[in-house]
């Protein structure tokens, strides 16, 4: 078995947007179908210690720094995290390493009969695929005896199957306005539902929010009798230097003073910096054996590819998942304090349901030119379409479908001293990031020198 079959038996779910097909209202959805599958597995959702990440940005980022940070400290971890890149193992991780399609298949078939017994019971309705995938991830961390598991938010919070397990601490990333037909039109009403994860006996670490966010979170923790840590108020941070090779943060809290170095050179990072050591402290504070130094050395080894991720020097080829107007914000300011480039090609390419017009808007003040292409992924939007809702922005156009060539366009475009951004979509970013490690051909337009191979992504496709 491979990944692409793994998949395909997940793709016999359904996804949860979809449950109405089937006849369930979105009232049906709770958790009780999933906690009854996992119950009759032996509820591996318990035990190990745990952190739950829940949020509209940096989510990922915070999750992998703690899980980095534990690993090292000598905790056996778990990581779950949603969307992957180049495979969907890259979603079942412990201590750095991906469940194999082995892993997968053999653990699927220890599921099968289960999920098979509960959909002969009329009183349960159809297990989604990120329910089932959310199993897989508990069953495989018990199997390898995890001493710590991260797990990062699919949906939401509340009704989240992940939401099924005992947090030792809560993360909330920063909130903005995300899937406001599924959470709520307010970053109020979002707030709320990504507060589901907040449970007693926890400690919550909070990013820096908007004030309304803020508010729920407050009120939340007081209700439930929780203890908040609010990073930019009880934990502080300052960026000690910055380069495309990462950057050093320092974060206070009343653990004292951390300095750390993590390989992203994202300036949005600096804030997922703090908010990771605040958790990390948190665990620490309840307990959990962690060493200064080893938690230093686990964010200086965190690989988080796609996030303003440095492929190539020369010239510069930086891959950003980027894709809504708040997000190519800070792509746009990384770009500007961080790359030195004098002229920067966009390669983008973006699903049809996204707001294109305003995350393009968002890159503007850069000036520079467009490529416009479009990934595999069958939501992308064509080209023209998106040439046609940018038009009266006065920017400078290219529409190339076939990715490869589109990409050769922008690189022939920027020059050596010049750079080439991919953003929109993150499956524009893994296509990029697929091509660039498996076509010979385009080496010749990025040459892997050995200050290129330093900032390679170290996880391998």
């Amino acid at each position: 078995m491979d990944y692409k079959q793994v998949e395909q038996y997940l793709d016999s779910f359904v996804n949860y947007e979809v449950l109405p097909q089937f006849g369930f209202a979105a009232a049906d959805y709770d958790l009780a179908h999933v906690e009854e599958l996992l119950r009759r597995l032996g509820e591996p959702q318990f035990g190990p210690r745990s952190v739950h990440v829940a949020g509209s940005k940096g989510k990922g980022s915070v999750a992998s720094m703690v899980a980095a940070a534990l690993s090292a400290c000598g905790l056996r971890t778990g990581l779950y995290i949603s969307p992957h890149l180049l495979h969907i193992g890259e979603r079942i991780v412990v201590d750095g390493v991906p469940i194999t399609p082995e892993e997968m298949q053999t653990t699927l078939e220890g599921l099968r009969p289960v999920v098979d017994e509960l959909a002969a019971e009329p009183r349960w309705r159809r297990l989604t695929y990120f329910e089932v995938l959310t199993a897989t991830a508990f069953v495989h961390f018990r199997r390898l005896r995890v001493d710590a598991q991260v797990l990062e938010v699919g949906l939401g919070g509340r009704l989240d199957a992940t939401n099924v397990v005992r947090p030792d601490v809560c993360v909330i990333t920063p909130l903005s306005l995300e899937h406001t037909s599924v959470l709520g039109d307010t970053v109020e009403k979002i707030a709320r539902e990504k507060a589901g994860i907040i449970k007693p006996g926890a400690t919550v670490v909070a990013a820096p929010q908007l004030p309304g966010a803020m508010r729920v979170l407050e009120e939340t923790c007081r209700e439930r009798g929780v203890a908040l840590v609010r990073v930019g108020a009880d934990v502080t941070f300052d960026v000690v230097r910055r380069s495309l090779d990462g950057q050093t943060v320092s974060v206070r809290g009343p653990f004292g003073r951390r300095t750390v170095r993590v390989p992203l050179a994202g300036t949005y990072e600096a804030e997922n910096v703090a908010t990771a050591v605040a958790a990390v402290e948190a665990l620490r504070a309840r307990g959990v054996a962690l060493e200064a130094k080893c938690m230093k050395l686990g964010f200086s080894r965190v690989d988080w590819p796609g996030r303003f991720q440095v492929l190539a020097k020369s010239p510069l080829l930086i891959l950003d998942g980027a894709h809504n107007p708040a997000s190519m914000g800070r792509l746009a300011e990384s770009i500007e304090q961080v790359s030195g480039a004098e002229d920067v090609v966009f390669l983008l390419g973006f699903s049809s349901d996204k707001d294109i017009r305003g995350a393009v808007a968002a890159l503007s003040r850069l000036g520079g030119r467009i490529v416009v292409t479009r990934s595999q992924q069958p939501r992308a939007a064509e080209p023209r379409d998106i040439a046609m809702k940018l038009s009266g922005l006065g920017l400078r156009l290219w529409c190339e479908p076939d990715v490869a060539r589109a990409l050769w366009i922008a690189r022939g475009m920027a020059g050596r001293r010049g750079a080439v951004c991919v953003a929109g979509s993150l499956y524009l970013v893994a296509e990029v990031l697929r091509l660039c490690r498996t076509q010979p051909s385009l080496s010749t337009l990025w040459p892997r020198g050995p200050e290129d191979r330093a900032s390679s992504p170290g996880r391998d496709g």
